[in-house]
């Protein structure tokens, strides 16, 4: 009986996980959009409320967008807005910057995506010879029998043909299904993520192959020896203490190893290891089965993806070798593809977003602000007497300076937050659906942390005081970021005017 064909959209939303959704043809049309009244939902704040809807025709599947706000994609080519255009399996559909896969599968294969390859599921039905496969095992009896003899084909000999062609298909099914994933995964992590967006999608993808239960990814930073944990899959917050006398739910020292040695390392039982005393019993929350992946830029370790299982032992094994050496190979890319771009939008000095890039964001926003109805703020903060410093104490202490106060407004800003050097000891923060009550007091909260700041210089403490312009979207402006600009500039040199160390809010032709 040959399997029926199935239908499957697949996609990674602001979640960082993995979706997938059945394509039913008895639904004769599918809306997708971020809406709940939408057939497919997403979150993805670049895909509209009604983005785009599938219908069943006699060509096939196809799609067709719905005058969407930032438009759709079907394989790099733009979709004209309310024209049908047929799919063919295997398409991706960028709706904004949301990517989907459009595939077909068959029934005796898993719904999930990365169902893994090392654990398929229990299948009791028996194996089907494909047509190539049968033409080869009779030709192989024929030969056998016309060689040797009707005596030679007994009932054991067939049986153990059989259970070797079963075996060999079984074994190709396996490794075209790793390669289908692998492939897969390195789409999905080169497509244009953010450092922590890269992390936490591929640490769930390996997860899901690996069966892992748990997991982070931990990045050293080679200019400081310091190692930072930015992304987690069902860990509780985790700090780096490299303290080898206490246990943790993890092991430093497996970790360390895998960051020396360059090579991917399995605990098949931590139960059994005497040699890992750095972790805690399983029940007191430490892991069973445990793999360290290290990522390498330039034949240097810079990252470890580590991945355990509490309840299984020997979870992992060394037949996933081969497929990790590989994953790892992508990941390890991606990353360096994303390192260049964070170091190419950010400013050295600060470590905040250069003004090229805070430019580009904030016209981006203005579009969502206007189309959406959603407020949005924005402030320009300046140091005060900032060339006073630099001239009394010097450049270095200058820049001292210029990175503490970066530093509070990092401490300050949320992650939907972005905040930028606008130029010398000018700064910028783009505050996303913060109206301008709501901007004055983020903007308070900044100065007066920076009235707190004392820098060093000898033995004279330096004190510095910051004055902040605020400003809000206005329909007036449309999608012109300048007006905006100039309303938060409007507002600083009131600031500054009254007498410095405040912040003064925009307010139509008001300033407050």
């Amino acid at each position: 009986m040959t399997p029926n064909t199935n239908h499957y959209l697949s996609w990674i939303d602001v979640d960082n996980e993995l979706h997938c959704e059945v394509l039913l043809p008895s639904k004769k049309k599918i809306t997708i959009g971020r809406s709940e009244q939408a057939d497919v939902e997403v979150l993805n704040t670049s895909v509209s409320r009604q983005h785009l809807e599938l219908s069943w025709h006699d060509e096939g599947l196809q799609v067709k967008d719905l005058n969407s706000s930032y438009g759709t994609w079907i394989d790099s080519v733009k979709l004209p807005a309310n024209e049908y255009k047929t799919l063919v399996a295997d398409s991706e559909m960028k709706l904004g910057n949301l990517s989907m896969w459009y595939e077909l599968r068959r029934d005796n294969e898993s719904q999930e995506m990365f169902q893994t390859c090392f654990h398929p599921p229990t299948v009791n039905d028996e194996i089907e010879l494909s047509s190539e496969f049968n033409d080869f095992r009779v030709k192989l009896l024929f030969l056998l029998q016309e060689n040797f003899g009707d005596n030679t084909l007994n009932v054991q000999l067939i049986r153990s043909i059989d259970d070797e062609l079963y075996q060999l298909i079984n074994s190709q099914e396996l490794r075209l299904k790793e390669q289908r994933i692998l492939n897969s995964i390195s789409h999905i992590l080169n497509r244009s993520l953010t450092l922590s967006e890269l992390l936490k999608t591929a640490l769930n993808l390996v997860s899901k192959v690996l069966n892992a239960e748990r997991g982070f990814v931990v990045i050293k930073d080679t200019n400081v020896d310091q190692h930072r944990i930015l992304a987690l899959r069902h860990f509780d917050q985790l700090n780096w203490n490299c303290n080898n006398k206490t246990t943790h739910d993890f092991s430093h020292a497996l970790v360390e190893k895998c960051f020396d040695q360059n090579k991917i390392l399995i605990i098949g039982d931590t139960e059994l290891n005497e040699a890992l005393d750095d972790i805690n019993p399983v029940k007191q929350g430490g892991g069973r089965s445990v793999v360290v992946i290290p990522l390498v830029q330039e034949n240097l370790v810079i990252g470890v993806i580590y991945l355990d299982n509490q309840q299984k032992s020997h979870n992992f094994n060394q037949q996933q070798i081969p497929f990790l050496t590989t994953f790892a190979a992508h990941t390890s890319i991606a990353l360096h593809n994303t390192l260049l771009y964070k170091r190419a939008i950010t400013d050295d000095l600060t470590q905040l977003f250069t003004r090229q890039h805070v430019d580009e964001v904030l016209a981006q926003e203005i579009i969502r602000a206007q189309r959406y109805q959603q407020p949005l703020s924005l402030l320009i903060l300046d140091l005060d007497h900032f060339k006073r410093i630099n001239d009394s104490y010097g450049h270095t202490t200058g820049d001292q300076v210029l990175q503490k106060f970066s530093a509070v407004i990092k401490q300050h800003v949320r992650e939907c937050d972005l905040a930028g050097r606008f130029g010398g000891e000018e700064f910028i923060v783009i505050l996303p659906d913060t109206d301008l009550v709501g901007a004055h007091a983020f903007a308070e909260r900044i100065r007066k942390a920076t009235a707190k700041m004392v820098i060093v210089k000898g033995n004279q403490n330096i004190k510095v005081t910051v004055s902040i312009g605020a400003a809000s979207y206005q329909a007036q402006h449309e999608e012109n970021a300048l007006l905006l600009l100039e309303d938060a500039d409007k507002a600083l040199y009131q600031a500054k005017e009254q007498g410095r160390n405040r912040t003064v809010s925009y307010s139509g032709q008001h300033l407050n």
